[in-house]
């Protein structure tokens, strides 16, 4: 990656707003550094994780190249998936059990449970895109502590400068200085580059492709196909978030098990097209869903508000790609009780100000770029009546998790829709 910084200047972002493309590897993830994150205190409660990890049935605490696993199994996929089969011989009768007490008996029957599990080999980092990725890491490190000197200089002046002119010197910040810095522009571009990247790696297979129709006719065929691919692409994207990445394990798994589901419908509202009534991811070759099959599932109630929902959302800011991006990530940071939680999986601690953090990240940038976009008159009520019908689609789907079994035998999903919704 370039070091010049001027090919991610506002001009060449809001020319590729709505454009859909593949990124190069580099723009993956961006690590964070250890050295920042804060040692929880000794009191801590833990409240209790319900994954398992789908090759050895062991405790699992998040997703690992596309699959949900537990640690050794990650470790040893990362270590193993690019050998040849061939070159393992198996030490049993070629269907080796590979439970968590076992695992390490056969190479071969654990390494096939994985491929077969759903982990892709695709998703291990080359040299070459491990060498781009620590050019990234640096060049964000360079960018953070350039933005971090230029706020403490802004903090310096103003404190050294008390008189009657205080409330000048609050506002010059706006008035001196542009509203979105080049840091911040970077940041809008890694957020949309992270979303292509998650959507590239994540494309169907095994159905027939766009431009055909997939029909659907039941609640379980939604579960199924559109919110389940909308689910693994979501996960994807948001895993190579630098303030999800600092979250402990059991933090990222709660919020993932909380808000997915509320993003997934929220994406399928960008995925519609109201011209020809069909669902369909941008720049992919999913088949086409049409709306018409789309409304037979779950209740029709839920659907007439969920498109008058839609409808509010693109008169607000007219499916602007930005703000649909960044507010993926203020949902998923959100920390609340839904009316499904379960009693299995109650929060009785943790570490809340990191998840704040995180949030408050997005939406300070979300609420910048509108005020750049709609300017100072229109941008506050504008960001207000969007969390506003955005507070609707989480209450909606709050009450579909809670009435679930009424339409579906939730066993039958898939692991991962079926942890978005207990």
């Amino acid at each position: 990656m370039s070091m010049n910084r001027a090919k991610y200047t506002k001009n060449d972002l809001q020319g590729k707003n709505n454009e859909r493309s593949g990124r190069n590897r580099s723009f993956s993830s961006i690590v964070s550094e250890k050295g920042n994150q804060k040692k929880r205190g000794p009191m801590v409660k833990r409240y209790k994780t319900l994954l398992t990890c789908v090759v050895c049935h062991g405790d699992a605490h998040g997703y690992n190249f596309d699959a949900i696993s537990c640690e050794s199994c990650k470790a040893f996929f990362r270590r193993n998936a690019l050998r040849s089969l061939e070159k393992l011989k198996c030490r049993g009768t070629d269907s080796c059990d590979v439970a968590f007490n076992v695992r390490k008996r056969c190479k071969r029957c654990r390494l096939e449970k994985c491929i077969k599990c759903g982990m892709r080999k695709e998703w291990i980092l080359s040299d070459k895109e491990k060498a781009e990725k620590l050019v990234k890491i640096e060049e964000n490190r360079r960018l953070k502590q350039i933005n971090d000197n230029n706020q403490r200089n802004g903090c310096s002046g103003k404190n050294n400068c008390k008189n009657e002119d205080d409330l000048s010197l609050v506002l010059s910040p706006f008035i001196n200085e542009p509203i979105l810095n080049d840091f911040d522009w970077f940041s809008i571009q890694f957020v949309q580059d992270c979303f292509a990247e998650a959507v590239r790696l994540n494309q169907i297979s095994g159905i027939s492709y766009y431009p055909t129709t997939k029909s659907m006719e039941s609640t379980a065929d939604l579960f199924h196909f559109p919110l389940h691919i909308s689910a693994m692409r979501l996960v994807a994207y948001i895993k190579q978030i630098n303030e999800f990445q600092q979250l402990d394990a059991d933090d990222q798994v709660y919020l993932v098990k909380l808000n997915l589901l509320t993003i997934c419908f929220l994406h399928s509202i960008f995925t519609y097209d109201p011209r020809t009534d069909c669902y369909h991811e941008r720049d992919t070759m999913d088949p086409v869903v049409s709306g018409k099959d789309w409304n037979t599932t779950l209740n029709r109630q839920f659907h007439i508000e969920m498109k008058q929902i839609r409808n509010d959302l693109i008169d607000i800011f007219q499916s602007d790609d930005i703000v649909v991006k960044l507010f993926y990530l203020i949902l998923l940071f959100s920390n609340q009780m839904s009316l499904n939680q379960s009693s299995k999986c109650l929060l009785t601690d943790n570490n809340s100000l990191s998840i704040f953090k995180g949030q408050n990240v997005f939406t300070d940038l979300v609420y910048r770029y509108c005020l750049y976009q709609y300017g100072f008159d229109q941008a506050p009520m504008l960001f207000l009546r969007y969390v506003n019908k955005l507070m609707k689609i989480q209450k909606l789907v709050d009450e579909i998790k809670y009435t679930i079994n009424n339409y579906i035998d939730i066993g039958e999903l898939s692991l991962l829709m079926q942890s978005l919704l207990m």
